[in-house]
């Protein structure tokens, strides 16, 4: 938290009821007051030369505010020299090696993680940061070593009020931050900084959350009338013939004959699409890589209609908002309507469950079902055999049309009889 520190503010903050807060000063910058559960000090708080530097500065009721800030600058200006953090303030300096002031906030935790982590998927970057960022954001400013096992489990049973998946989720984050940070941060002497991540405590304790798979997908026998009810959806952009016209309908269209996860639709470009080989490329999916996958004829179709209604578009499924030239974010009011209509609630999710499932149903090969859902490749020597198992465009193609027709089958209809009516 940035605030102008005062005399006023000092008194009026009260002390923690567990763990600390910092409050860095909006006049000085690396000054700040930090709180704990028995004391208030005044502390340097800054990033110098490439570390970070944590010291005392000297407890509020030992010295004013202006003091503080002046002995603050001079320490900051003897860092900078190359000179101990103290040389001219204390007659008995501390000895360096049992400092601990590059110990990384949360905040500089997380962003030297994501920085050094280049490999990491935008939709795990995404996930990361609500559950970092957001589900941690009172923590951001606290040392890691300052965050207690008693504080892993009080915000573990915070957040699962809410959501149980979350708060196993958010502690899961944060124990690989961690993890990967204490290998990063070290002393001179090789020795770790930050000390052993103390979400441990939630196994010690086995206060984890059962959380059971989702596995909501779409019973065979409902599957030819929520079809239809998609092929027929209209809401107001339908008869435009505008870039967005028809974005719920076929998007979801799109999850149902393709089984691909949501931001990888959403986030689809024309660039990454071959009309004439009927080919699309999805990029930094989340197991790290490209996927290409052939078009099958109805989605073939219906890609073909929303070039035409692109007008220079850059998204396959563009927002409605005027003033943005962003691709659709939160279509949920869409996927409620659709719901209403058939009676029966299904999100993307939901459908990519219903594209295996109906695969698995049609016997399709393992390894093709495999890299149709475009899975991880498995290091388990379990699965050595797949490593030797090349699928081919072809194979791809067949199996997506495979799912096609059984789709419009129990619809009552031919994938050619959907395309010439629809599209």
């Amino acid at each position: 938290m940035k605030v102008k520190l005062t005399k006023k503010l000092i008194d009026s903050v009260d002390y923690t009821a567990k763990g600390t807060e910092i409050y860095m000063d909006d006049v000085l910058t690396g000054f700040a007051l930090r709180i704990g559960r028995q004391s208030k000090r005044y502390t340097l708080h800054k990033r110098i030369n490439g570390k970070l530097y944590r010291d005392e500065v000297e407890e509020t009721h030992l010295i004013t505010l202006t003091e503080a800030r002046e002995k603050a600058s001079i320490m900051m200006a003897n860092i900078k020299k190359g000179m101990h953090v103290y040389d001219g303030l204390h007659e008995n300096l501390e000895d360096p090696k049992n400092k601990t002031n590059n110990v990384p906030t949360l905040q500089e935790a997380y962003d030297y993680f994501k920085s050094t982590k280049t490999g990491l998927a935008k939709g795990t970057i995404t996930t990361y940061d609500r559950q970092i960022i957001h589900k941690l954001k009172d923590w951001l400013n606290i040392s890691l070593n300052d965050i207690t096992k008693s504080m892993i489990s009080d915000k573990h049973k915070e957040i699962s009020k809410n959501s149980e998946a979350q708060a196993n989720a958010t502690m899961r984050a944060l124990r690989s931050v961690w993890n990967y940070c204490r290998d990063s941060f070290l002393g001179d002497d090789e020795d770790f900084l930050i000390k052993e991540q103390p979400i441990r405590i939630l196994n010690a304790k086995k206060d984890w959350n059962r959380v059971k798979p989702r596995t909501k997908h779409i019973e065979e026998e409902y599957i030819g009338m929520y079809l239809k009810t998609l092929l027929n959806y209209v809401d107001r952009s339908s008869h435009m013939q505008a870039p967005h016209s028809n974005n719920a309908r076929d998007i979801m269209l799109f999850f149902m004959f393709t089984g691909v996860r949501l931001n990888e639709a959403q986030s689809l470009k024309w660039s990454d699409i071959d009309l004439k080989a009927g080919r699309i490329i999805f990029k930094d999916t989340k197991n790290g890589s490209d996927y290409h996958m052939p078009t099958s004829n109805i989605l073939q179709a219906l890609l073909e209609e929303r070039w035409r209604m692109s007008s220079g578009k850059q998204w396959v499924f563009p927002s409605d908002l005027q003033a943005s030239d962003d691709h659709i974010k939160d279509l949920s009011g869409s996927y409620k309507a659709i719901g209403n209509q058939a009676n029966l609630y299904i999100t993307p999710h939901d459908l990519r469950r219903t594209f295996g499932t109906v695969a698995n149903s049609l016997n399709i090969s393992y390894p093709v079902l495999k890299r149709l859902l475009n899975h991880r490749e498995a290091k388990s020597s379990d699965d050595v055999t797949l490593q030797y198992v090349q699928v081919s465009q072809r194979q791809l193609r067949d199996a997506l049309n495979s799912i096609e027709s059984f789709y419009c089958q129990h619809a009552g209809m031919t994938q050619d009889e959907i395309i010439i009516k629809f599209y």
